[in-house]
Formats: C-alpha cells, sequence, structure tokens
C-alpha cells in the first residue's frame, strides 16, 4: 500500500471522527444542543440525550457547567476535522 494512500485513508478516519465528536458535544449541551424538552408522548426518541444530561435542578446552572466542557471539547473535534482535512489534501510527492 502507498504511503499517499495510507495518509488519505487516515485523514479521512480523522475527518469522520471529527465530524462525530463536534455531534456528540453539540447535541449533549444544554445551552446550544437540541430541545429535548417537548412532549412527545409515550415514547421520546431523544430521551437518552436527556438521560445523558442529567434532570438539574436549575437548568441555568447546568448550562454554565457544560459549557465549558462543550466548548473545549468542539475545539478539539474541529482541530482533529482540521488534521484530517490537511491530511486529505496533500498532494503527491
Amino acid at each position: 500500500m502507498s504511503l499517499v494512500r495510507t495518509t488519505r485513508r487516515s485523514g479521512l478516519t480523522l475527518l469522520v471522527l471529527g465530524f462525530v465528536g463536534a455531534a456528540f458535544f453539540w447535541v449533549t449541551d444544554p445551552r446550544i444542543g437540541p430541545n429535548v424538552s417537548g412532549k412527545h408522548g409515550v415514547y421520546d426518541p431523544r430521551s437518552w440525550v436527556a438521560a445523558m444530561r442529567g434532570k438539574p435542578a436549575n437548568p441555568i446552572d447546568a448550562a454554565n457547567d457544560a459549557s465549558v466542557a462543550t466548548f473545549v471539547g468542539l475545539a478539539g473535534s474541529l482541530s482533529v476535522l482540521g488534521i484530517g482535512m490537511y491530511l486529505m489534501s496533500r498532494r503527491k510527492l
């Protein structure tokens, strides 16, 4: 297997992992993530998000506590995404 092909495969893997990481940190943040407090009847397909976030007594405190971790996670995911894009765009030597 050539070095260029291996590098591009690694870049594609990092690209996918960057998108997955950014989506995870977006979904689990109570401030910028999707709204899960709507009424969906008996079964809520997004209930795992509420279970992951927990049900704090004060949503303002929950948003403030989670915001630092979300921003650090998004920064890490975007850096992995950037490295993946760099590896994908490298030219043959």
